[in-house]
C-alpha cells in the first residue's frame, strides 16, 4: 500500500474486532468521514484469502492475522476477557499507528478499548470508544441457546457480564469520547457511570436514502402469491425475539394464506432451536427459512412484504441499542411490527409508523398481526408514515452523518 501524504489532523485510525468488509455501521462512518475530507485507516481482523492491504470503498485497510477459525478466536476471545487487552492488535497498532501519523483512534465497540487505552499514553493518543450496544448485557443473552457444555463453560468464565461492565465503567471514565448507538444508551452510561463532564455523543443507525434505489425483485416472494407475508429480516440470535414470532404463529391457524418468512441467518444452534419450536407447535407449514439472500435483495424483500418486525426481547441489552433493518423496513413503506423495547417503541410510536407488541408476549403478537391484515387502510397510513419520516423528514443516514463529521470536525480542532 502507498504511504499517505495527507495533513496528520485528517488522519484518523480505526480498529475492528472482525474482518472488513462487510460491516454496515463502519461502513456507513467511514464514507460519511471520507466525504468530509478525512483519510481513514482501519486495522482489523483477516480472512483467508483476504489482501493484508488495500483500499476498500476509499478505506486504508491493514488486516492481521488474530485467529481465523472459530476455536482461534475463541482463544484471543479469552485473552481479552482476562486482561481486557488485544496483544496482537496492540502490537500491530504501536506500528500502524506510526507509520501514519495517527493520533486519534476509533475503536468499534467495547472489547478493543483497553487494548487503545493501553496505547493511549505511550503514543500520545486521543481514544474515542464506539459502543456498538450494551455489549455486557449482550453477553448475558446472545450465548443462551448454546449447547456445548465446554462453550457454556468457556462463556461462563471468560466472558462474564460483570467483569465486563466494570471494563466499560473504566472504558466511558477513561476515553476521551464515547459515541453510543441510541439516546437509551447514553442516558444509561451517564446514569451509571457518571462521567465527569457529559463526553457522549449519539450516532445512530439510521439509513442512508440510496437504501430504495436497490432493484425491485418482484420474485422474491414467488412462492407466497396472495399471501399475507410477515418477515423478518437479518441477523438471527436469542434476544431477537424471532422464538417469539415463531410461537405466535399458532395463534393464525385460522388464517391459512398468513405466512411467516424469515430472510437471514443464525448459529447453528439458533437455527436449530427455532426449526424445532416450529415443529413443536405444528407450525412447520407457515414458518419459512430462506437462509442468507444479498443485500441487494434486501428492500425487495421489505417493500413487497405486509408487514416488517423486528421482535426484539426487552432486556438491557436490546434496550440500549438500534438495528439499521427499523429504519430501512420504515423506508419500505410498510407498516413495522416491533417489540415493547425501549428505543423501538419509541420512534415506532413518536412516529407512527407501526404497532408496538408486548415484547416476549406470543399471543400479544398475534393480536397485532390480525389487525394489519383486517386493516388495509391503517397499515397502509403506518407504512406511509414511515416513507415520510425517513425519506422526506431527517431519520436517515444524510442527517446523522453531519453530527458525526461536526463531531470529529470539533474532536480534531481540539488537537491543536
Amino acid at each position: 500500500m502507498p504511504k499517505i501524504k495527507a495533513p496528520g489532523d485528517m488522519n484518523l485510525g480505526m480498529i475492528l474486532n472482525a474482518p472488513y468488509p462487510p460491516d454496515m455501521r463502519v461502513k456507513k462512518e467511514t464514507d460519511a468521514l471520507i466525504k468530509a475530507g478525512f483519510i481513514i485507516h482501519l486495522l482489523c481482523l483477516r480472512r483467508k484469502g483476504d489482501a493484508a492491504e488495500e483500499v476498500v470503498n476509499g478505506v486504508h485497510v491493514t488486516r492481521i492475522d488474530a485467529g481465523k477459525g472459530n476455536i482461534q478466536l475463541a482463544f484471543w476471545d479469552m485473552i481479552i476477557a482476562l486482561t481486557f487487552q488485544h496483544p496482537v492488535f496492540k502490537n500491530a497498532m504501536r506500528r500502524w499507528i506510526k507509520k501514519n501519523h495517527l493520533r486519534v483512534i476509533h475503536v468499534h465497540d467495547l472489547p478493543l478499548v483497553g487494548t487503545a487505552l493501553g496505547l493511549r499514553k505511550e503514543l500520545s493518543l486521543t481514544v474515542v470508544a464506539d459502543f456498538h450496544e450494551n455489549y455486557p448485557e449482550g453477553l448475558r443473552t446472545w450465548f443462551s441457546w448454546k449447547k456445548g457444555l465446554l462453550v457454556k463453560l468457556k462463556n461462563r468464565i471468560f466472558m462474564n457480564p460483570d467483569r465486563w461492565e466494570a471494563h466499560e465503567r473504566t472504558a466511558v471514565l477513561e476515553s476521551d469520547r464515547v459515541i453510543a448507538v441510541v439516546e437509551e444508551m447514553k442516558q444509561r452510561l451517564l446514569a451509571k457511570y457518571k462521567p465527569a463532564t457529559d463526553t457522549i455523543t449519539v450516532i445512530s443507525n439510521t439509513e442512508e436514502k440510496g437504501f430504495i434505489n436497490q432493484e425491485v425483485d418482484p420474485e422474491v416472494y414467488s412462492n407466497f402469491r396472495n399471501k399475507f407475508k410477515i418477515l423478518y429480516s437479518g441477523s438471527i440470535g436469542p434476544h431477537r425475539g424471532v422464538d417469539t414470532a415463531v410461537e405466535a404463529m399458532q395463534y393464525l391457524r385460522a388464517f391459512p394464506d398468513i405466512e411467516f418468512i424469515i430472510v437471514g441467518s443464525g448459529s447453528k444452534d439458533v437455527m436449530s432451536y427455532l426449526t424445532m419450536r416450529a415443529s413443536q407447535l405444528g407450525v412447520t407449514d407457515h414458518v419459512h427459512f430462506l437462509g442468507y439472500q444479498s443485500f441487494k435483495k434486501f428492500y425487495s424483500y421489505m417493500h413487497l412484504a405486509d408487514v416488517n418486525i423486528i421482535p426484539h426481547k426487552s432486556n438491557q441489552h436490546t434496550d440500549n441499542t438500534i438495528p439499521h433493518k427499523l429504519f430501512q423496513a420504515m423506508m419500505a413503506a410498510r407498516p413495522v411490527l416491533v417489540s415493547s423495547s425501549d428505543p423501538l417503541k419509541r420512534i415506532i410510536a413518536t412516529h407512527q409508523a407501526g404497532l408496538v407488541f408486548e415484547a416476549g408476549n406470543a399471543k400479544d403478537f398475534a393480536d397485532k398481526i390480525l389487525e394489519l391484515y383486517n386493516n388495509e387502510s391503517l397499515a397502509h397510513s403506518l407504512g406511509e408514515n414511515g416513507r415520510k419520516v425517513t425519506l422526506e423528514g431527517e431519520l436517515n443516514w444524510d442527517t446523522e452523518q453531519h453530527n458525526l463529521v461536526t463531531f470529529y470536525r470539533e474532536l480534531f480542532k481540539l488537537q491543536g
